[in-house]
C-alpha cells in the first residue's frame, strides 16, 4: 500500500487524464468501486452528495444502483459542478430525482457519504455540519467515498466528521486516514485501483516484511563485536528513570546489537546497578543534578560505538547537554536525539550545524513545534510536510510520533500506521529509542532503524493489549515482547 498527500493524488489524477483517460471515466470507475466495496445495497440507500468530484462519485454510483434495480435516493447540499454535473444529469435522465439535503429523513439502511473529498480542510459548518451529524445519528451503515467527510486528507484533522463503517480510498490511502482522528472515524479502510497513475509518488507503509529484512539469521562464526556497540545517555536528579534507562538498554540488546552501555550521572549508578543486568554502566561527571560534559570522558565512552542515543530523563541543564550533543554531532557516528535532548536542541539548533554524524530526531508533535519554532496546531495541521521540510533543511532523519508515525529523511518517507492508545504512557518513547539504537548499531540506516523500531513497538504493544487491555499495557512489557516478535522473523 502507498500513502499519498492530497497534492500527490491531484497530480496523479491530472497526469492520468492528460495521458488519455477522461475524468468522467475515472469517476465512473470510482463509482463502480463503491458499488463493489461491500454487500450493502440490499435495502434502501441514500447517497449524500456535495458539489465537487466526491459528489460526482456519488451521482455516478446512484446511476449504477438504479440500473441494478436497487432502491436509491440522492440528496445534495449544492448544485453539482464539472463532471459531477454530467452524472447528476445522467441520473435524472434515468428517472432519478435529486432532493435537497435539508429534506433528508436519514431513515434508510445504507448511507453513502459523498459530501467532501480528501482535500477538505477547516471545519464543516451550516448545512454540511448538520448533514454529518445526522448521518452519524442515523444508525445506518455508512460508506464514505475516499475520506469521511469533514476529515482532512493530509492531517487527519477536522471538527465534525462522518463516522464511517467503511472508507473506500481511490487508488491510494492518504495520510489523513491514519493521522489525527483518521483511525477513529474511517472504520475499515479499503483501497480501490481505478487506473490512476501514481508513479513513484507516496510513502511506503512499514510492515512485517519491511522489519523482517533487518533481522537475518546470525552466523555461528560471530561475537558481540560483530553486531555493533551502542550507548544510551540520560538520567538526572529529577528524572532518575533507572528502570526506563534499563528498558532502553534491554531493548537495544534485544533488537540485536552486541553491547549496550548506559551512561548516566555518577550519582545514579547505585540505582541503575540494581536494574541493569545485561548492559554495561558508564558513570558520567555530574553536578549533583545532571551530567557535566567532559571531553576526555566523552572520548572514552564513544570509542568503538556505532550509535548513541541521548536525551531521556537528562533534565533541563541545556548548557551541558548542548555541549554533549555538539560533540556527538561532530563525530562520524549515528546519533539519536530524544526527549530532553530535543528540548535542548530546540534552544540551539546550531549544535548540529555542519554535523558529521548521521542524526535521527524522535519528537512528538509538541517537541516538533519547539524545534520548528511553531505552534502545536501548526504541526498537527501539516505533520508530513513539516517533518519532510525540517529533515531536508537540517539533513537529518525525523521520526514524528502520533496516532501514526511519520519517518522521513527529507527524500523518502514512510508511514507506520499501526499503534494505539496502549502506547500512550511515559516510557514508550524510551523503549522505541532503545530498539532503534540497537538496530542502527548493527549497520542499518537510521531511516530503516526508526521505521522498524516503530513497527516493532506498536506490534508488541498490540499483542500485550490483546491479552490484558489498553490500560494495563506497560512499556516494560513492550520491551520484553519485542524480543519474541524478532524471534518470529528469524524463524520465518
Amino acid at each position: 500500500m502507498k500513502v499519498l498527500t492530497n497534492a500527490q493524488i491531484r497530480e496523479a489524477d491530472r497526469r492520468t487524464i492528460a495521458g488519455g483517460t477522461p475524468g468522467r471515466e475515472l469517476m465512473r470507475r470510482a463509482a463502480q468501486a463503491l458499488f463493489e466495496a461491500a454487500d450493502i445495497y440490499a435495502g434502501s440507500t441514500y447517497v449524500i452528495c456535495g458539489k465537487g468530484n466526491n459528489g460526482g462519485d456519488g451521482y455516478a454510483l446512484a446511476c449504477i444502483l438504479r440500473e441494478k434495480g436497487c432502491r436509491v435516493k440522492v440528496f445534495a447540499t449544492d448544485s453539482p459542478k464539472g463532471d459531477a454535473e454530467f452524472f447528476a444529469e445522467e441520473y435524472k435522465r434515468g428517472g432519478g430525482e435529486v432532493f435537497p439535503v435539508e429534506n433528508c429523513d436519514y431513515e434508510c439502511d445504507t448511507i453513502v457519504d459523498c459530501l467532501f473529498g480528501s482535500g477538505f480542510h477547516g471545519q464543516a459548518d451550516g448545512v454540511y455540519k448538520q448533514a454529518i451529524e445526522r448521518i452519524n445519528a442515523s444508525g445506518a451503515f455508512v460508506l464514505s467515498a475516499d475520506m469521511p467527510s469533514g476529515l482532512n486528507g493530509d492531517s487527519g484533522r477536522g471538527g465534525a466528521c462522518v463516522q464511517a463503517d467503511v472508507t473506500l480510498a481511490v487508488q491510494a490511502a492518504r495520510f489523513g486516514h491514519f493521522l489525527g482522528k483518521g483511525k477513529d472515524v474511517c472504520g475499515r479502510l479499503e483501497v480501490a485501483d481505478i487506473g490512476i497513475d501514481i508513479g513513484a509518488a507516496g510513502a511506503d507503509i512499514v510492515d512485517e516484511d519491511f522489519c523482517a529484512k533487518l533481522f537475518p539469521p546470525r552466523k555461528n562464526d560471530s561475537n558481540k563485536g560483530t553486531y555493533g556497540r551502542c550507548a544510551v545517555i540520560g538520567g538526572s536528579v529529577n528524572f532518575p528513570g533507572a528502570v526506563k534507562l534499563a528498558d532502553m538498554g534491554l531493548s537495544a540488546l534485544q533488537s540485536g546489537c552486541g553491547l549496550c552501555t548506559i551512561a548516566a550521572p555518577a550519582f545514579l549508578m547505585p540505582a541503575l546497578a540494581s536494574c541493569v543486568v545485561e548492559n554495561t554502566l558508564f558513570p558520567l561527571k555530574d553536578d549533583g543534578k545532571g551530567i557535566c560534559f567532559d571531553k576526555e570522558e566523552a572520548d572514552k565512552l564513544l570509542r568503538g560505538l556505532e550509535c548513541v542515543a541521548i536525551g531521556p530523563g537528562i533534565g533541563a541543564n541545556h548548557h551541558e547537554t548542548g555541549k554533549f550533543i555538539k560533540e556527538l554531532a561532530a563525530r562520524e557516528i549515528k546519533l539519536i536525539i530524544d526527549a530532553d535532548g530535543l528540548n535542548c536542541l530546540a534552544q540551539d539548533l546550531g549544535a548540529i550545524s555542519g554535523h558529521r554524524a548521521q542524526i535521527l530526531l524522535t519528537p512528538h508533535p509538541m517537541e516538533m513545534a519547539r524545534l520548528c519554532g511553531s505552534s502545536l496546531p501548526e504541526i498537527l495541521d501539516s505533520p508530513v510536510q513539516t517533518a519532510v521540510e525540517f529533515a531536508k533543511k537540517h539533513d537529518v532523519c525525523v521520526l514524528l510520533k502520533g496516532a501514526a508515525t511519520v519517518i522521513t529523511d527529507g527524500e523518502k518517507t514512510a508511514l507506520m500506521k499501526d499503534g494505539g492508545p496502549y502506547l500512550a504512557k511515559g516510557g514508550s518513547g524510551d523503549v522505541l529509542t532503545g530498539v532503534a539504537c540497537g538496530i542502527a548499531a548493527r549497520g542499518y540506516s537510521l531511516f530503516a532503524s526508526a521505521a522498524a523500531a516503530s513497527y516493532l513497538c506498536a506490534t508488541a504493544g498490540a499483542d500485550i493489549c490483546a491479552q490484558i487491555g489498553e490500560y494495563g499495557t506497560l512499556p516494560s512489557a513492550v520491551a520484553l515482547r519485542v524480543k519474541q516478535i524478532i524471534d518470529k522473523y528469524k524463524n520465518s
